[in-house]
């Protein structure tokens, strides 16, 4: 029987805010479920600390290295100790780590499965533009050439790859995300408040938060809205945010609801009337699918690779136009479904997409049938 074996930097720890390591774990258990046999790779700064947390995989820490160029003598021992059927999967872009594995596998002979995890986004790299430029001719175009597929997990990363001329044999599989099976319809209507929120990384113009703020600011005033804005998260750019709430005169209607965990960040995301993710620039973002979950409303904006998902289950509404004006419409129309109760069509559509399209053992088995075959 072959291994599946996931390398990562980390050590696939849900409880941590690294979205790859979070999408590791989930794909690594749900794997697991399905009946194949997987094991986790992490190279990190402390490999004999805890990883105190339940698994359905075996995991292996080894020690990452000052220089990145160099890998812990122990995973290349124990690359050569596996098997010939095991398959590695490598993950994230940009890593020199991931380089070095690639080229070491493919001079023996070792299927290997790449994910970039969103690194090739055109907007991203106009950050550090001309290094990482330099790092893809030069390292990223080998590891993606040499490896077995590409695995992408939107149109906008199969669109940045076009563009940069990266050649590889991709197959384009989304991430996936746990239902929430528990919740209860008749909880979205226990309060008559109306909610809007994000969670995320608070960074004006990738999130576009800038919209948001300005198309709630619209919301309000044009079209004398009675909701709230809820942001959910910390740290980054929360200083300039703050600064916009206030300039837009907003500081009355906009509360700054701090990061949230566990089962306090699920009540966060339930108490919300609709989820909004008016980004510019994504990979998938894993907040969408936690509030689609638990059957909130979803509006987002292309770039988030899920917009085509949301409006054909009817389970939100997309940003055809990623614009104030759009999301104050948005915001309009979830009030009236709100207040005249249609919005439970929406809540069990989100749910019904979920199930359909993101359940991870639904993922689990299109990569069995895909790419590990």
């Amino acid at each position: 029987m072959k291994t599946i074996v996931h390398i990562i930097l980390g050590k696939a720890n849900p409880n941590r805010m690294n979205g790859v390591n979070k999408v590791v774990y989930q794909l690594a258990n749900a794997q697991s479920g399905i009946g194949e046999k997987v094991e986790v790779w992490g190279i990190t700064k402390n490999p004999n600390s805890s990883s105190d947390y339940s698994r359905e995989f075996h995991l292996r820490l080894f020690k990452k290295h000052r220089n990145s160029f160099e890998i812990d003598t122990r995973l290349l021992k124990a690359i050569e100790a596996e098997e010939q059927t095991s398959i590695f999967h490598l993950h994230g872009g940009f890593i020199p780590e991931m380089y070095v594995l690639g080229q070491i596998l493919s001079r023996n002979n070792r299927a290997y499965v790449f994910t970039p995890h969103g690194s090739y986004n055109i907007l991203a790299l106009r950050k550090s533009y001309f290094l990482k430029k330099i790092y893809l001719n030069f390292f990223e175009k080998t590891l993606l050439k040499k490896a077995e597929y590409v695995h992408l997990i939107g149109q906008s990363e199969i669109d940045s790859m076009d563009a940069l001329h990266l050649e590889a044999k991709r197959v384009l599989i989304p991430n996936g995300q746990i239902l929430e099976q528990e919740t209860v319809i008749e909880d979205l209507f226990d309060s008559p408040e109306v909610s809007f929120g994000f969670m995320g990384r608070f960074t004006v113009y990738t999130k576009g938060l800038d919209l948001l703020l300005k198309g709630f600011q619209l919301y309000k005033n044009k079209y004398r809205g009675s909701g709230k804005l809820k942001l959910i998260g910390a740290g980054g750019e929360e200083k300039k945010i703050k600064k916009l709430v206030s300039d837009l005169n907003l500081s009355d209607s906009v509360i700054f609801m701090g990061a949230k965990y566990g089962d306090e960040k699920k009540s966060c995301l339930q108490d919300l009337t609709g989820f909004f993710h008016p980004s510019r620039n994504e990979g998938m973002p894993g907040a969408v699918l936690e509030a689609s979950a638990l059957g909130v409303p979803c509006v987002v904006s292309k770039a988030t690779n899920l917009m085509d998902y949301v409006v054909d289950y009817h389970a939100g509404f997309g940003l055809k136009n990623n614009s104030p004006e759009y999301i104050a419409n948005a915001m309009v129309k979830l009030e009236l479904r709100k207040k005249s109760g249609s919005i439970a069509v929406m809540v069990y559509n989100a749910q019904r997409m979920i199930a359909e399209e993101f359940d991870w053992k639904i993922i689990a088995k299109r990569f069995s049938s895909e790419v590990f075959v």
